[in-house]
Order: C-alpha cells, then structure tokens, then sequence
C-alpha cells in the first residue's frame, strides 16, 4: 500500500502546475502504519468523503436497534483497508504489531477485545461492510485512536478477527478529519 501510495505522489508530482485532488491519497502516507509482514492486502478502499459514525464503544442491542455503546461523528476522508494474514499466525499477532506502531504517537481512545466488543457480525456489516472480517465473538479485537499533528488531525480504527476457516484479517480505517 504505502508502495501504491507513493507511486501515485510521485505521477502527482510531475504534473505540478496542478494541485494534488481534494481525495489524494498522499495525504495519507505519512500516517499510515506498515503492514504486518505476513499478511497480504485483500481489499483497498478510498479515500472518499464520509460522515463516520466512530463506535467508542462495544456493539449492542438496545431497543430492538444495534448501536455502539459510545460514538462520535466525523465529517472526513476515508482510506480502508484490509489484509489476510498468513495462516501460519493470527490476527491477534498482527493486531498487536498494528497497535504497536500507532499507539507509538497516538491517544488511545478506546480499546476491546473478545466478546466485550460486542458481536463481530454487527461490526463485520453494521460498521465495515465487509463481511470478510465476521468471525468468532472471542477472536475479535479493536482499537480507536487519534493524532494530531501540524494541523491534521487523523483517526485509526483497527480491527482484527479470526474465523472459523482459520482464516485471519486485519482491518483499518483511517480517516482525516475535515478542517
């Protein structure tokens, strides 16, 4: 990814005279963690303008209804991702080297694991319309946290899942705040 996303800065770069697209994603490039090195990209997604309801909270049931226990609104830019990871280790593995890398300057904002998240086909449709990340309630991990940085301010959301195919994903969404 960080390979694709350079590429495309350096063909952004030789047409000069024009500024880089409000949806570049150069922008990103600078905050996004490596991949883990066992794992390969599955799905690629953005950027692209949202209204991000961010869960602070584990998924529930209320009211008939399934929302977070806590949320925020964010008016920004999108980029998704998502890996396989090899079968020879875990999400939980490649969860903790993503963890590791953005907590490094980053705020914490919340953080769950197993079935204190909630239920992980809620997450898998409900938050990352991906139903490749559905998978054991006790398997799933997430985490949510912020850094600011010369005026930006950006949100990663991380999630990580094994299934029941002992297949094993990474997610991440990262999302820059409009000003």
């Amino acid at each position: 990814m960080v390979v694709s996303v350079l590429v495309w800065l350096a063909a952004s770069v030789a047409y000069a005279a024009d500024p880089l697209p409000a949806l570049s994603p150069a922008i990103f490039a600078e905050f996004l963690p490596e991949p883990y090195p066992h794992s390969t990209q599955a799905v690629e997604q953005g950027p692209t303008e949202v209204d991000y309801l961010l869960g602070l909270g584990a998924m529930q049931k209320v009211g008939g209804r399934w929302r977070h226990k806590e949320s925020e609104q964010i008016d920004g830019e999108l980029l998704r991702l998502t890996w396989a990871i090899n079968q020879d280790y875990t999400a939980q593995e490649a969860f903790e080297w993503m963890r590791d890398q953005v907590t490094e300057n980053a705020q914490v904002l919340f953080e769950c694991d197993g079935r204190s998240c909630g239920s992980s086909a809620q997450w898998a449709s409900r938050v990352f319309d991906q139903r490749l990340l559905y998978g054991h309630d006790e398997r799933q991990q997430y985490l949510v946290a912020r850094i600011q940085q010369d005026g930006a301010t950006y949100t990663y959301v991380i999630y990580a899942i094994d299934r029941a195919n002992r297949r094993h994903y990474l997610h991440l969404d990262l999302i820059r705040h409009s000003n």
